[in-house]
């Protein structure tokens, strides 16, 4: 029992290690991102959602959706990678590349929020509307 419990302390131990290291800008990204998993979830219990014809809830849908959150994850660690090479070539802290990478993800991740919140019929200012609205026929146009 004794091996056991120690076992569990040092995993633990290892997990909080891990987790205190993460930036407060990763936390926040991960926020956002389940979020917009959270509100997208909604939007299609809801039978609201645009990614499917029907409007419901699609296992491809959601498991497309945490494709691109997994992608996101690795694009963050590829910035990343990039800082500390800098960092490590030019002998300075640097990370500038992760920042602006993270910011743009969590820009990107709160429009999809704001997407399935109106959706689902939360109350959204005009000038919002109609910015997504803009940026809708703007993605429809590059397709």
């Amino acid at each position: 029992m004794k091996k056991l419990t120690d076992c569990m302390a040092a995993l633990c131990g290892a997990i909080l290690s891990f987790v205190s290291g993460i930036p407060p800008i990763l936390w926040v990204l991960t926020a956002m991102m389940s979020l917009d998993l959270v509100s997208g979830l909604a939007a299609g219990a809801l039978g609201k959602s645009d990614n499917t014809p029907e409007g419901g809830l699609s296992s491809r849908a959601a498991l497309r959706g945490l494709m691109k959150k997994g992608l996101i994850l690795l694009v963050v660690l590829l910035a990343a990678l990039l800082d500390r090479a800098v960092a490590l070539s030019a002998g300075v802290q640097f990370d500038a590349v992760t920042g602006a990478t993270c910011l743009w993800f969590i820009a990107s991740e709160g429009l999809s929020v704001l997407e399935n919140a109106a959706q689902i019929g939360v109350p959204i200012p005009k000038v919002l509307r109609q910015a997504l609205e803009a940026l809708k026929e703007q993605g429809a146009g590059e397709k």
